[in-house]
């Protein structure tokens, strides 16, 4: 595909950004230097206050194959190359976990390696029909890296996540959805138009508020419930004192639809 034909790794619209994977012709593998671009869009996400929710995709047939094979196969023979490439890779999911703000996962289509990682590292994850995960590490003779086994064990407990990555499984899309991998699972074309649909009403909402959520939602990942309360009293105090709390009361009072400005 001619570069002028490709979507745009980022853009913006209406308080939804999205980070489209735009180099189909590698089922949009990561190479140094992509994982660079992918950085700079997350942090411009991030950072862009008009900015209220992130949109991760792929496009063409795949979401993304992770690590690219020949540069996967530059780590086997040079070790210092080893440790830059796991290391970037790694630091681009944590930007995306980071991220402040809700961020969407619409998966397309198969996912390997380091990029189920990145999918799992958004709060909401759409998947296609045809949408699968590889977990192909042992037949590659790797380790899984970037956060993939903590997601896993997150989301399915220890042993089963042994079982999917000892024996290499890939799971397609029902199973991910049983497993609860993913949140939902749609048909192709409807991917992007049920992402779009449910990125819009978050973005219509409360920002401030939802930042508030995510935090006390991870943090609820991994601290006691007094811990927990403790730390959903103080955002509940800072989120009744924003302009939007007093819209949101105002608007309910009133009966009428609340116009949040972030504030």
């Amino acid at each position: 595909m001619d570069q002028k034909q490709r979507t745009p790794l980022y853009r913006a619209e209406d308080g939804v950004a999205w980070l489209t994977l735009n180099r189909p012709e590698t089922l949009n593998s990561f190479t140094q230097d992509f994982v660079l671009e992918i950085d700079d869009a997350i942090q411009k996400a991030d950072t862009d206050s008009a900015v209220r929710v992130l949109v991760v995709t792929g496009e063409g047939r795949g979401f993304t194959s992770g690590g690219n094979l020949s540069e996967l196969a530059e780590m086997n023979r040079d070790r210092q190359r080893a440790i830059y490439d796991v290391d970037s890779t790694a630091d681009m999911v944590r930007l995306l976990y980071n991220v402040k703000k809700p961020v969407i996962a619409a998966i397309n289509g198969p996912a390997f390696g380091a990029g189920i990682a990145m999918a799992m590292a958004c709060d909401i994850l759409i998947a296609s029909e045809k949408a699968q995960f590889g977990y192909s590490f042992t037949g590659l003779g790797f380790c899984p890296d970037s956060g993939a086994t903590w997601f896993l064990t997150q989301k399915v407990g220890y042993n089963k996540a042994c079982e999917i990555l000892f024996s290499a499984k890939t799971l397609k899309a029902e199973e991910l959805l049983n497993l609860g991998l993913v949140n939902r699972v749609v048909g192709a074309e409807e991917l992007l138009p049920v992402t779009e649909q449910i990125a819009r009403r978050i973005a219509a909402g409360p920002s401030l508020a939802l930042m508030l959520q995510k935090r006390v939602l991870r943090n609820a990942v991994t601290t006691t419930f007094e811990q927990n309360r403790d730390y959903e009293a103080v955002s509940q105090i800072f989120a009744s004192q924003t302009d939007d709390c007093a819209e949101g009361l105002a608007a309910a009072l009133e009966r009428r639809k609340p116009n949040f400005r972030g504030k």
